[in-house]
Protein backbone atom coordinates (compact mmCIF):
# COMPACT_ATOMS: atom_id res chain seq x y z
CA UNK A 1 0.00 0.00 0.00
CA UNK A 2 1.48 3.34 -0.76
CA UNK A 3 1.25 5.98 2.01
CA UNK A 4 -1.09 8.13 2.78
CA UNK A 5 0.05 11.99 1.88
CA UNK A 6 -2.07 14.31 1.77
CA UNK A 7 -2.08 15.39 -2.33
CA UNK A 8 -5.44 16.94 -2.35
CA UNK A 9 -4.44 20.25 -3.31
CA UNK A 10 -3.32 18.14 -6.57
CA UNK A 11 -6.94 18.15 -7.73
CA UNK A 12 -6.59 22.01 -8.51
CA UNK A 13 -3.97 21.13 -11.39
CA UNK A 14 -3.84 21.50 -14.04
CA UNK A 15 -5.17 25.44 -13.41
CA UNK A 16 -5.83 27.62 -15.61
CA UNK A 17 -6.06 30.94 -12.99
CA UNK A 18 -2.79 30.99 -11.14
CA UNK A 19 0.55 32.10 -13.11
CA UNK A 20 3.32 29.56 -13.46
CA UNK A 21 5.19 31.57 -10.29
CA UNK A 22 1.92 31.22 -8.24
CA UNK A 23 1.81 27.04 -9.02
CA UNK A 24 5.74 26.82 -8.19
CA UNK A 25 5.86 28.49 -5.11
CA UNK A 26 2.73 26.40 -3.79
CA UNK A 27 4.46 23.27 -4.96
CA UNK A 28 7.30 24.17 -3.30
CA UNK A 29 6.09 25.35 0.19
CA UNK A 30 3.91 21.92 -0.18
CA UNK A 31 6.97 19.96 -0.47
CA UNK A 32 8.72 21.51 2.27
CA UNK A 33 5.48 20.99 4.68
CA UNK A 34 5.12 17.28 3.86
CA UNK A 35 8.33 16.27 3.35
CA UNK A 36 10.92 17.96 5.23
CA UNK A 37 11.23 15.47 7.72
CA UNK A 38 11.98 12.60 5.14
CA UNK A 39 14.55 15.26 3.71
CA UNK A 40 16.06 15.59 6.88
CA UNK A 41 16.21 11.90 7.50
CA UNK A 42 17.30 11.03 4.06
CA UNK A 43 20.53 13.34 4.11
CA UNK A 44 21.27 11.92 7.57
CA UNK A 45 21.47 8.56 5.97
CA UNK A 46 23.61 10.13 3.56
CA UNK A 47 25.39 12.30 6.08
CA UNK A 48 26.37 8.40 7.60
CA UNK A 49 27.34 6.68 4.73
CA UNK A 50 29.74 9.76 3.09
CA UNK A 51 31.18 9.87 6.68
CA UNK A 52 32.36 6.28 6.12
CA UNK A 53 34.16 7.46 3.23
CA UNK A 54 31.76 5.49 0.52
CA UNK A 55 29.98 6.53 -2.28
CA UNK A 56 26.29 7.33 -2.67
CA UNK A 57 24.22 5.78 -5.83
CA UNK A 58 21.65 8.01 -7.44
CA UNK A 59 19.62 6.57 -10.29
CA UNK A 60 17.24 7.53 -13.21
CA UNK A 61 15.01 4.85 -14.21
CA UNK A 62 14.04 6.54 -17.88
CA UNK A 63 13.28 9.77 -19.61
CA UNK A 64 12.87 12.82 -17.46
CA UNK A 65 13.95 11.30 -14.34
CA UNK A 66 17.95 11.68 -15.42
CA UNK A 67 17.37 15.67 -14.38
CA UNK A 68 17.47 14.68 -10.65
CA UNK A 69 20.12 12.42 -11.25
CA UNK A 70 21.93 14.96 -13.42
CA UNK A 71 21.28 17.34 -10.75
CA UNK A 72 23.45 15.91 -7.87
CA UNK A 73 26.60 14.31 -9.55
CA UNK A 74 29.54 16.52 -10.73
CA UNK A 75 27.85 19.60 -9.80
CA UNK A 76 29.82 22.79 -8.02
CA UNK A 77 27.92 23.09 -4.91
CA UNK A 78 26.80 19.90 -4.74
CA UNK A 79 28.26 16.52 -3.30
CA UNK A 80 31.12 14.88 -4.52
CA UNK A 81 30.92 11.13 -3.65
CA UNK A 82 27.29 10.87 -5.31
CA UNK A 83 28.02 8.13 -8.80
CA UNK A 84 25.19 8.51 -11.29
CA UNK A 85 23.67 5.88 -12.82
CA UNK A 86 22.78 7.68 -15.88
CA UNK A 87 22.73 4.65 -18.60
CA UNK A 88 23.07 6.07 -22.19
CA UNK A 89 20.28 3.76 -23.30
CA UNK A 90 17.29 4.24 -21.62
CA UNK A 91 17.71 8.39 -21.44
CA UNK A 92 16.35 10.87 -23.40
CA UNK A 93 19.85 11.43 -25.51
CA UNK A 94 19.00 8.11 -27.22
CA UNK A 95 15.74 9.47 -27.93
CA UNK A 96 12.84 9.41 -25.93
CA UNK A 97 10.37 6.95 -27.70
CA UNK A 98 13.57 4.87 -27.01
CA UNK A 99 13.67 5.31 -23.48
CA UNK A 100 10.07 5.42 -22.86
CA UNK A 101 10.63 1.63 -24.26
CA UNK A 102 13.39 0.90 -22.29
CA UNK A 103 11.86 1.83 -18.62
CA UNK A 104 9.22 -0.86 -19.31
CA UNK A 105 11.32 -4.07 -20.33
CA UNK A 106 11.74 -6.06 -17.54
CA UNK A 107 15.09 -7.07 -16.29
CA UNK A 108 16.89 -4.09 -17.56
CA UNK A 109 17.62 -2.36 -14.19
CA UNK A 110 18.30 -5.35 -12.40
CA UNK A 111 21.35 -5.89 -14.74
CA UNK A 112 22.50 -2.12 -14.46
CA UNK A 113 22.69 -2.33 -10.75
CA UNK A 114 24.58 -5.61 -10.61
CA UNK A 115 26.81 -3.67 -13.37
CA UNK A 116 27.19 -1.02 -10.47
CA UNK A 117 28.13 -3.45 -8.13
CA UNK A 118 25.58 -2.49 -5.31
CA UNK A 119 26.04 -4.34 -2.17
CA UNK A 120 25.39 -4.54 1.69
CA UNK A 121 24.98 -1.07 3.19
CA UNK A 122 25.33 0.99 0.30
CA UNK A 123 22.88 3.98 -0.53
CA UNK A 124 20.60 4.16 -3.44
CA UNK A 125 18.23 6.73 -4.52
CA UNK A 126 16.04 6.03 -6.88
CA UNK A 127 13.84 8.66 -9.07
CA UNK A 128 10.92 8.40 -11.02
CA UNK A 129 7.47 10.18 -11.06
CA UNK A 130 5.13 7.74 -11.71
CA UNK A 131 6.88 4.64 -9.81
CA UNK A 132 5.29 1.77 -11.10
CA UNK A 133 7.22 0.47 -14.27
CA UNK A 134 9.48 -2.16 -14.46
CA UNK A 135 12.81 -0.04 -14.15
CA UNK A 136 11.65 2.02 -10.94
CA UNK A 137 10.59 -0.86 -9.02
CA UNK A 138 13.63 -3.40 -10.29
CA UNK A 139 15.57 -0.40 -9.41
CA UNK A 140 14.76 -0.65 -5.96
CA UNK A 141 14.06 -4.57 -5.40
CA UNK A 142 17.23 -5.66 -7.13
CA UNK A 143 19.30 -3.14 -4.69
CA UNK A 144 17.66 -3.99 -1.93
CA UNK A 145 17.95 -7.76 -2.26
CA UNK A 146 21.13 -6.64 -2.46
CA UNK A 147 21.60 -4.98 0.84
CA UNK A 148 21.23 -1.57 0.08
CA UNK A 149 19.42 1.28 1.87
CA UNK A 150 16.94 2.33 -0.60
CA UNK A 151 15.60 5.70 -0.64
CA UNK A 152 12.55 5.81 -3.73
CA UNK A 153 11.61 9.15 -5.11
CA UNK A 154 8.16 9.18 -6.60
CA UNK A 155 4.18 10.50 -6.64
CA UNK A 156 1.36 8.39 -4.37
CA UNK A 157 -1.17 10.36 -6.72
CA UNK A 158 0.53 8.59 -9.76
CA UNK A 159 -0.07 5.37 -8.37
CA UNK A 160 -3.91 5.60 -7.22
CA UNK A 161 -4.40 7.10 -10.68
CA UNK A 162 -2.82 4.05 -12.96
CA UNK A 163 -5.37 0.78 -13.45
CA UNK A 164 -3.86 -2.01 -11.66
CA UNK A 165 -3.94 -4.01 -15.17
CA UNK A 166 -2.13 -1.17 -16.89
CA UNK A 167 0.57 -2.01 -19.73
CA UNK A 168 3.23 0.54 -17.90
CA UNK A 169 2.81 -1.37 -14.38
CA UNK A 170 6.03 -3.61 -13.19
CA UNK A 171 4.29 -7.29 -12.85
CA UNK A 172 3.97 -7.14 -9.33
CA UNK A 173 1.56 -4.16 -9.49
CA UNK A 174 3.50 -2.25 -6.48
CA UNK A 175 4.94 1.12 -6.63
CA UNK A 176 8.17 2.63 -5.62
CA UNK A 177 6.62 3.31 -2.32
CA UNK A 178 5.97 -0.76 -1.25
CA UNK A 179 9.44 -1.41 -2.41
CA UNK A 180 11.83 1.19 -0.90
CA UNK A 181 13.22 1.98 2.97
CA UNK A 182 12.68 5.14 2.89
CA UNK A 183 10.29 7.23 0.64
CA UNK A 184 9.49 10.63 -0.64
CA UNK A 185 6.50 11.67 -2.24
CA UNK A 186 7.76 14.77 -4.63
CA UNK A 187 3.81 15.35 -5.44
CA UNK A 188 4.13 14.93 -9.52
CA UNK A 189 0.15 15.84 -10.57
CA UNK A 190 -1.13 13.14 -12.83
CA UNK A 191 0.17 14.33 -16.07
CA UNK A 192 2.85 16.12 -14.71
CA UNK A 193 1.87 19.80 -16.63
CA UNK A 194 0.17 21.84 -14.45
CA UNK A 195 -1.11 25.45 -16.47
CA UNK A 196 -4.32 25.28 -18.81
CA UNK A 197 -3.75 27.94 -21.53
CA UNK A 198 -7.10 29.20 -23.22
CA UNK A 199 -7.43 27.79 -26.94
CA UNK A 200 -5.08 24.71 -26.59
CA UNK A 201 -6.25 21.53 -26.25
CA UNK A 202 -3.45 19.67 -23.71
CA UNK A 203 -1.71 21.57 -20.65
CA UNK A 204 1.54 22.58 -20.50
CA UNK A 205 4.66 23.28 -17.45
CA UNK A 206 5.76 20.43 -16.26
CA UNK A 207 6.20 20.79 -12.33
CA UNK A 208 8.74 18.31 -11.89
CA UNK A 209 11.77 20.23 -13.23
CA UNK A 210 11.21 22.42 -10.53
CA UNK A 211 10.20 20.27 -7.55
CA UNK A 212 12.98 17.73 -8.89
CA UNK A 213 15.62 20.38 -8.49
CA UNK A 214 14.12 21.88 -4.89
CA UNK A 215 13.93 18.27 -3.42
CA UNK A 216 17.40 17.36 -4.85
CA UNK A 217 18.95 20.62 -3.16
CA UNK A 218 17.27 19.62 0.18
CA UNK A 219 18.39 16.62 0.72
CA UNK A 220 21.87 17.60 0.22
CA UNK A 221 21.91 20.64 2.01
CA UNK A 222 20.14 18.35 5.15
CA UNK A 223 23.45 15.60 3.90
CA UNK A 224 25.56 18.46 4.52
CA UNK A 225 24.50 19.75 8.04
CA UNK A 226 24.38 16.24 9.03
CA UNK A 227 27.93 15.97 8.36
CA UNK A 228 29.64 19.25 9.28
CA UNK A 229 27.02 18.51 12.99
CA UNK A 230 29.90 15.40 13.36
CA UNK A 231 32.91 17.17 12.97
CA UNK A 232 33.90 16.43 9.44
CA UNK A 233 34.18 18.63 6.32
CA UNK A 234 31.58 17.59 4.03
CA UNK A 235 33.72 17.36 -0.07
CA UNK A 236 31.60 19.58 -2.16
CA UNK A 237 32.71 20.58 -5.45
CA UNK A 238 33.64 23.85 -5.87
CA UNK A 239 32.89 25.69 -9.26
CA UNK A 240 36.21 25.66 -11.67
CA UNK A 241 34.98 28.84 -13.14
CA UNK A 242 36.53 30.57 -9.54
CA UNK A 243 39.52 31.04 -8.60
CA UNK A 244 41.38 27.65 -7.17
CA UNK A 245 38.40 25.91 -7.98
CA UNK A 246 40.10 23.97 -10.57
CA UNK A 247 42.37 23.32 -8.11
CA UNK A 248 40.01 22.24 -5.28
CA UNK A 249 38.07 19.88 -7.86
CA UNK A 250 41.33 17.74 -8.61
CA UNK A 251 41.86 17.12 -5.52
CA UNK A 252 38.56 14.89 -5.36
CA UNK A 253 38.88 13.70 -8.79
CA UNK A 254 42.58 12.25 -7.64
CA UNK A 255 40.61 10.24 -5.33
CA UNK A 256 37.48 9.35 -6.87
CA UNK A 257 38.52 8.77 -10.90
CA UNK A 258 38.24 5.05 -10.06
CA UNK A 259 35.69 4.93 -7.85
CA UNK A 260 33.14 7.06 -9.67
CA UNK A 261 31.75 6.88 -13.17
CA UNK A 262 31.33 10.62 -13.26
CA UNK A 263 34.48 10.70 -13.68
Amino acid sequence: MAPKVDVEFLKNYPNAEKSFLEICKEFLDKLEEGQGDNFRKAGEVIGKRLIQDKVIFAVGTGGHTYMPVMDMVHRAGALVAVDGILDLSTSPFAGGTRSIRLERLAGYYTELIDLYQIGKDDVVIVFNNIGVNNASIEACVAARERGAFVIAVSSVAWHEAIPADHSTRHASKKHMSDVCDLYIDDYNPVGDSVQIVPGLGTPISPISTITYGYLTRRIEEEAIRYILGQGVEPEVFWSGNLKDGMDKNRQYERKYFRRLKIF
